[in-house]
């Protein structure tokens, strides 16, 4: 008796689970109908619809960057990513100075939802005099609920007597690289003049591990100079020699920088 009743619950049971799993208003608790339609649900109950595709730029700054009147312009990398669910279309790229130039994108490109598209923006060049430039690049992008809609991503440009590259030579490579200022250079590396030293590193094959360059141009985490600044993954001592005290942590960033925007001379 007992047997039986147990086998007419059980039975009962998968009835019950059956009918409710097969009726279209079933739901798991992640909100998934499985009405066999597809379609999602909130957890009320009401249809699930996607919010429309936003474009977020990410950058870096460029404020510790110094630019000479006539050296090579620079570039920065910024990020133009599609947070939203729709795909996004780049109507149009516009720039409000004639000094900005942009690369990496073209007008009418999409980026489809969670991608993200590198694009580089460069400023500078030899018509530039001394003073402060400022200047803005805008990005006109539309979804299907955001038509024409618009953000900017705003650079500033300080015009002085020094580079980057000056700085880093004179207060950094010619003040604590001692053994490479000499003729025959600590680890094959000859750095006596600012010439001397930017033909060695830039884009040279590191002696101590051969996979990497000195400097990768724009590639600061690849480049075995910063490596060898900071001490990490390294053949042999960390650079300076005679630390501690090493480069602070502003001198590093200094280099980081400058790699980062293309190692300009």
């Amino acid at each position: 008796m007992i047997k039986s009743f147990i086998k007419l619950s059980t039975f009962l049971f998968l009835i019950i689970i059956f009918q409710g799993c097969g009726s279209d208003d079933w739901r798991d608790p992640l909100g998934i109908s499985s009405s066999g339609s597809g379609r999602s649900l909130n957890p009320d109950g009401t249809p699930y619809v996607p919010k429309p595709g936003h474009l977020e730029i990410s950058s870096q700054g460029l404020e510790q960057v110094p630019y000479k009147q006539g050296t090579s312009a620079l570039q920065t990398s910024i990020i133009l990513k599609n947070t939203g669910t729709e795909d996004l279309m780049v109507v149009s790229v516009s720039l409000d100075e004639t000094w900005l130039s942009v690369s990496g994108i073209g007008d009418n490109q999409i980026i489809e939802p969670f991608d993200s598209v590198e694009v580089w923006v460069g400023f500078g060049d030899e018509t530039l005099t001394d003073g402060t430039y400022l200047g803005a690049v805008s990005f006109q992008w539309n979804s299907l609920e955001n038509p024409d809609s618009t953000e900017d991503f705003s650079v500033s440009l300080e015009v002085g007597n020094e580079s980057a590259w000056d700085i880093i030579y004179d207060d950094i490579i010619d003040k604590k690289c001692s053994c490479h200022l000499t003729s025959s250079g600590a680890g094959e590396l000859k750095m006596g003049n600012q010439d001397l030293a930017y033909s060695n590193l830039v884009n040279v094959i590191a002696y101590e591990i051969p996979e990497l360059k000195l400097v990768e141009v724009y590639f600061p985490d690849l480049s075995y100079l910063v490596k060898k600044i900071k001490g990490v993954d390294i053949e042999g001592d960390r650079m300076p020699r005679d630390g501690p005290p090493f480069l602070s942590d502003n001198r590093i960033a200094q280099i980081i920088q400058w790699i980062s925007v293309g190692a300009p001379e």
